[in-house]
């Protein structure tokens, strides 16, 4: 039995750009450099790409990763993933978005680490510090507050908390998010035969179903933030990184 395994869900049929996963970036496709990163995870015992396409299913075997073709209908990530999770034997599944191919392995594996001391946890994701009001202006960008207890209150593209003074002040407990998920395997399917829920639905953010049938998401805070690629200006930017960090 593997206890963790990394689930990483890639769809070629990208509406904002479309073969996403197989861009290259210095060098590299992206499905390859977040099959590189999630390796790296000292607690994950192994690392599959989900995927809607025969071609990223060749791309990904081509350099020694394993990769499983699933239902090109499927919705969202998350239902790829518990595609894939359905058939495994583990404990701890991994939702590693295929577009955040600077992902910080160190990170997740605290979100590992938590749900392996907490077993009363059965959702943990990460979370980087929110102090720019562009980032807190910008719909793209998921903004998350936290109770005490690092318990998510609310996700949302809206800039939250409201200020009455309508100027940006950064808080302690509000975050941007990272979207990885560490779930409970038997939670994560459980998690997807819930129907859509009404906030979910408005927000266009799955993890609000979640919290709308009141169980907590455990936020851990990180401090660097890995820019993902959503949209072409982003592959220039984020090449730039790679080789100025020199990763090859």
């Amino acid at each position: 039995m593997s206890k963790t395994v990394v689930v990483i869900p890639a769809r070629f049929q990208s509406t904002r750009l479309p073969g996403k996963p197989l861009i290259q970036l210095a060098g590299k496709s992206m499905i390859q450099r977040v099959y590189e990163r999630a390796s790296r995870i000292a607690l994950a015992d192994r690392v599959v790409v989900a995927t809607d396409d025969q071609r990223i299913v060749d791309a990904v075997q081509a350099f020694g990763g394993e990769a499983l073709l699933t239902d090109p209908n499927l919705p969202t990530g998350s239902e790829r993933v518990g595609a894939v999770a359905r058939d495994l034997d583990c404990e701890v599944v991994v939702n590693l978005q295929g577009d955040e191919p600077l992902i910080d392995p160190g990170a997740v594996e605290k979100g590992i680490d938590f749900l392996y001391r907490h077993p009363q946890a059965q959702i943990a994701t990460l979370a980087s510090p929110l102090t720019r009001e562009a980032d807190w202006q910008n719909p793209a960008v998921v903004k998350v507050l936290t109770d005490q207890n690092d318990k998510a209150l609310y996700f949302s593209r809206s800039p939250i908390p409201y200020h009455r003074e309508a100027s940006f002040q950064p808080l302690p407990n509000l975050f941007r998010h990272i979207g990885v998920y560490i779930f409970r395997r038997d939670f994560l399917l459980e998690y997807l035969t819930w129907p859509e829920s009404g906030l979910e639905n408005r927000e266009k953010l799955e993890q609000l179903r979640i919290l709308e049938r009141g169980v907590p998401i455990y936020v851990l805070e990180c401090q660097s933030f890995s820019p993902g690629v959503d949209v072409p200006e982003d592959v220039k930017t984020v090449e730039h990184l790679i080789t100025s960090k020199g990763m090859n």
